[in-house]
């Protein structure tokens, strides 16, 4: 790790090469039930001598992986060898990623206007299509890596032609299928909603048009509908085809109103819209019908200023102010009339997630953001019943995203555990945390052999 004091600076802090294979001795007890692998993905490093990346979501992938065994723990982190990794490591700063420009040539610009340089850093989330485990990004194909030894594979071909992207790292599971959307920038750009079973291709439910399109990190789901919300942080197509911006810089905050499609997955009906206030949102929590309306929770804030605030030389300064920012529920009517709010809690939080198999799942899971030093310093189980909540907290520690893992032989949204890697700036460790999830209180921890990153997306995968 590059020398670091702050747990602002140690979060945002360089991991330099693999780690493990290697046993992890386990504080407390493990739930015998517990089998399987906890894999994780997420920026890990952000220079290599004169490259510096300028944003949290540049850094390069590191998968990581917390296999459970009949009593035993073992952890492994390997890099993603995506082609933008080695270019990096041999001092090219070929490929233009979410806010860090290529190094280019006039020549070379000329050449992107109509062939890509786009990273394949694929750095956000794991998940399974069919057999394959893949990594993704927002900006880019999934790549492929065996979730044993987290060697890295081939990009994943989906054999259609709907493209790599702009699309989102959070496919929405629906029964046995995926669902997800594709953007096809342009005079006349289109999103392609689709659906997903196995590994490909991919079924086009919808087609919906838009002048400038949104940043739209990921979507929801109900039994229904898929939703897709186009916040009014959009961009023009042309200018981004033409300046030869990184991705994200392309947006701009217009303070419209917010767009909210609901879209019929048996794909029989058009798409319904609905407006909203000006709002951003990088996650969807959960959503459900509820008689003519359907019911969107998400992690939102009253602008997109947050984006900025994640510059790595912000974020490592100062805590994001990020405006509004709360736990919020939205009924959008079927029948394309505007959308109402309700705030579910005004902690500020992110990285929510829930017990997947509830259609309505009752208890939301997320970290705590911090105000002063600390990034996160905090876990929250918060009660969208009762709108109370609990906390997990420990000084000196601040805690990636939580992960409910349920027992498979129990009852009840509570029964099972959360699982999260908090890192002690104290002592410059990183811990693998385990919760009992009905008393919130810690049962277990297992010390890495180094300072593992924060993170961004992991799944838990049952052996």
């Amino acid at each position: 790790m590059i020398a670091a004091q702050t747990p602002r600076e140690l979060i945002f802090s360089d991991v330099l090469s693999d780690i493990g294979p290697a046993a992890l001795a386990v504080e407390g007890s493990l739930p015998g039930w517990l089998r399987g692998a906890f894999v994780r993905n997420g920026s890990a490093r952000y220079g290599f001598g004169p490259i510096q990346f300028c944003h949290w979501f540049d850094g390069m992938a590191f998968l990581q992986r917390f296999e459970f065994g009949e009593g035993r723990l073992e952890y492994t982190g390997r890099f993603i060898r995506s082609k933008s990794y080695e270019a990096a490591v041999d001092g090219r700063a070929e490929y233009q990623s979410f806010a860090t420009p290529a190094a280019r040539s006039f020549g070379s610009w000329i050449a992107g206007v109509t062939s890509s340089n786009i990273t394949d850093n694929t750095n956000v989330n794991v998940v399974r299509y069919g057999d394959a485990s893949v990594a993704l990004t927002e900006i880019g194909a999934p790549r492929c890596f065996d979730p044993q030894t987290l060697e890295t594979g081939d990009l994943l071909k989906f054999n259609d032609d709907l493209g790599t992207g702009p699309t989102t790292a959070h496919p929405v599971r629906t029964g046995e299928r995926w669902v997800n959307f594709s953007l096809k920038p342009g005079l006349r750009s289109k999103y392609f909603v689709w659906s997903l079973s196995g590994s490909g291709p991919r079924n086009v439910i919808a087609r919906i048009p838009s002048k400038r399109p949104a940043y739209i990190h990921s979507m929801g789901a109900s039994r229904r509908y898929a939703i897709l919300i186009e916040y009014p942080y959009r961009f023009d197509p042309l200018a981004m085809i033409l300046g030869g911006k990184p991705y994200i810089e392309n947006f701009h905050w217009s303070g419209g109103e917010t767009l909210i499609h609901l879209i019929d997955l048996t794909g029989s009906d058009a798409p319904v819209t609905c407006a909203a206030e000006p709002f951003f949102c990088f996650h969807h929590v959960n959503a459900f019908d509820d008689g003519d309306c359907v019911v969107v929770d998400l992690v939102g804030y009253d602008d997109a200023s947050i984006v900025s605030d994640l510059y790595l030389d912000r974020v490592r300064e100062r805590a994001p102010v990020a405006a509004g920012l709360s736990l919020r529920r939205y009924r959008v009517p079927c029948n394309g009339q505007d959308a109402t709010r309700e705030t579910l809690s005004d902690t500020r939080m992110e990285l929510p997630r829930v017990d997947v198999r509830s259609e309505r799942p009752r208890y939301v899971y997320a970290p705590r953001i911090g105000e002063v030093d600390a990034f996160t310093d905090g876990v929250l189980q918060i009660d969208t019943a009762s709108a109370s909540q609990r906390v997990w907290e420990r000084q000196d520690e601040s805690p990636g995203e939580a992960v409910f893992v349920p027992n498979p032989g129990g009852n009840g949204e509570t029964d099972g555990v959360v699982l999260f890697v908090a890192l002690n700036a104290k002592h410059k460790r990183s811990a693998l945390v385990v919760l009992d999830a009905d008393t919130f209180e810690e049962r277990a921890r297992a010390w890495a052999p180094a300072m593992l990153p924060l993170g961004f997306h992991g799944q838990f995968w049952r052996a």
